[in-house]
């Protein structure tokens, strides 16, 4: 017995590129320095206890490493010792 195969559409194109007020979004988001205007990298600092890398921010202009940490998106996450069980 032969097997039916999954054929692809005719004429299907997959465009992986955000819309252009996606992309205009996406770049509001992104922190500069609050100093300079300068664009903020991440800066690799070492490695944690479990091997994993450390990064840290710094903006590539002035070298500032004071950023805010609300617009790197700290707290979104919430905190782990809030987490508790109900008992």
């Amino acid at each position: 017995m032969a097997t039916r195969k999954l054929i692809p559409p005719e004429g299907l194109h997959i465009d992986f590129q955000p819309s252009p007020k996606q992309y205009e979004l996406w770049k509001l988001l992104q922190p500069e320095c609050h100093l300079c205007g300068g664009k903020i990298e991440q800066q690799l600092v070492g490695v944690d206890a479990y091997g994993n890398p450390r990064y840290k921010p710094i903006c590539s202009h002035c070298h500032n490493s004071n950023i805010p940490q609300l617009i790197l998106g700290g707290g979104a996450a919430g905190k782990l010792n809030l987490c508790q069980p109900i008992r």
